[in-house]
C-alpha cells in the first residue's frame, strides 16, 4: 500500500502542471520575434524614464541663453550636451529623458482608462444589445463621423490647456474603439451554454458579466490597448504642438518639438531626437499590439510558421 501509494505520488509530481492562460500568452508573446523586440524596446524606455533623475546630466529646465544651439557634443559642440542644446540653452539628451517619462505616462495611463470605460461600456452594449447597446452603438456612430481632431482642439479650448485636462478628453474619446469591438463578441457569448448555466443556478447580471463573459473579451481589449497606447502618443504630441497639450514648466515629447520647430534650421537635433523617440515609441506598442494578436490567436500564426507552435 505505501509503495503504492509513493509511486502515485511520484507520477502526480512528475506529471507537468499547465499553464495558465496568461501564463502561455506571455510565452508566445516571447517566442514572437516582434514580440521581443518590443518588450525589449519598451523595457528601454521605461527604465531610462523611471531613472531619468540619474542619468540626466543637467538639469532639464535650466536655461543658459550662451549655450543656446549648440551641436551634440560628437559633432563638436563645446559644453558635453550629448544630443546639443535647444534654443534656450537646455540640455536636449535631460530634457528627452524626462520628456520620455511623460509621454509614456500620457499614452499608458490614458490607454488603460479608454480600457477600462470601453469594456465597460462594450459589456453592457452587448448584453443589453436591443436597449442600451442600441444608444450607445448609435452613440459611437456619432462619435465617428466627427474628426477627434476638431473636436479635441475645441474641447481643450474650452476647458484650457494641460495634461490631465487632455489625458481626460483622450480618455473619454477613446472608449469607441473598444466598446464596439467588445460589443459584438458580448453579444456571441452571451447565449452559450455556460452563461445560460449561470442564469439558471440565480447568478446575477454583474456576477455573469464581470467572471463569465469579460473574461472572454480581454484578449481583444488588451491588444486595443497596446496599440492605443502609442496612438495616444502621437496625438498628445500633436496637441501639443498646437499647444493644446502640456503646459510650461511641464513638457513631454510633443511639447520639445512644438518648442523646436521654429528653429529647425538652426538647431534640427532639438526637434529630430525627440522625433525619433516618439517612433520609438509608437513603434514598440505597435510590435507588441502584433505579438500579442498572434498570441491570443496562436492557430493563425501556426497556419504560417507550424514549427513555432
Amino acid at each position: 500500500m505505501t509503495t503504492a501509494t509513493a509511486t502515485h505520488d511520484g507520477e502526480r509530481a512528475a506529471t507537468p502542471r499547465s499553464r495558465s492562460r496568461a501564463a502561455e500568452t506571455a510565452v508566445r508573446t516571447w517566442r514572437d520575434t516582434s514580440g521581443k523586440i518590443a518588450v525589449v524596446l519598451l523595457a528601454v524606455l521605461v527604465l531610462l524614464a523611471v531613472f531619468a533623475p540619474l542619468l540626466a546630466p543637467h538639469d532639464p529646465t535650466a536655461q543658459q541663453l550662451a549655450a543656446a544651439n549648440r551641436e551634440p557634443s560628437w559633432l563638436g559642440g563645446a559644453g558635453g550636451h550629448l544630443l546639443g542644446t535647444d534654443p534656450l540653452g537646455r540640455d536636449v539628451f535631460s530634457r528627452l529623458l524626462y520628456g520620455l517619462r511623460l509621454s509614456l505616462i500620457v499614452g499608458v495611463v490614458t490607454a488603460t482608462a479608454s480600457a477600462l470605460l470601453g469594456l465597460l461600456l462594450g459589456l453592457l452594449a452587448g448584453y443589453y444589445e436591443s436597449t442600451a447597446g442600441a444608444v450607445l452603438m448609435r452613440l459611437a456612430d456619432v462619435q465617428f463621423a466627427v474628426p477627434f481632431v476638431a473636436v479635441g482642439v475645441a474641447l481643450a479650448a474650452v476647458v484650457g490647456p494641460g495634461v490631465v485636462k487632455l489625458m481626460i478628453i483622450l480618455a473619454i474619446w477613446g472608449w469607441v474603439n473598444y466598446a464596439r469591438t467588445i460589443a459584438a463578441t458580448v453579444s456571441q457569448t452571451k447565449r452559450m451554454e455556460f452563461v445560460t448555466a449561470a442564469r439558471v443556478v440565480g447568478a446575477r447580471t454583474p456576477a455573469i458579466l464581470l467572471r463569465h463573459i469579460a473574461p472572454n473579451v480581454l484578449g481583444p481589449v488588451i491588444i486595443l490597448w497596446s496599440t492605443s497606447a502609442g496612438v495616444l502618443v502621437l496625438v498628445e504630441s500633436a496637441l501639443s504642438l498646437l499647444g493644446l497639450g502640456v503646459q510650461a514648466p511641464g513638457f513631454s515629447l510633443g511639447s520639445m518639438l512644438s518648442d523646436s520647430r521654429t528653429t529647425l534650421q538652426m538647431a534640427w537635433w532639438a526637434a529630430v531626437f525627440p522625433g525619433i523617440a516618439i517612433m520609438m515609441v509608437v513603434v514598440a506598442f505597435n510590435l507588441l499590439g502584433d505579438a500579442l494578436r498572434d498570441a491570443f490567436n496562436p492557430s493563425a500564426r501556426a497556419d504560417q510558421d507550424p514549427e513555432l507552435w
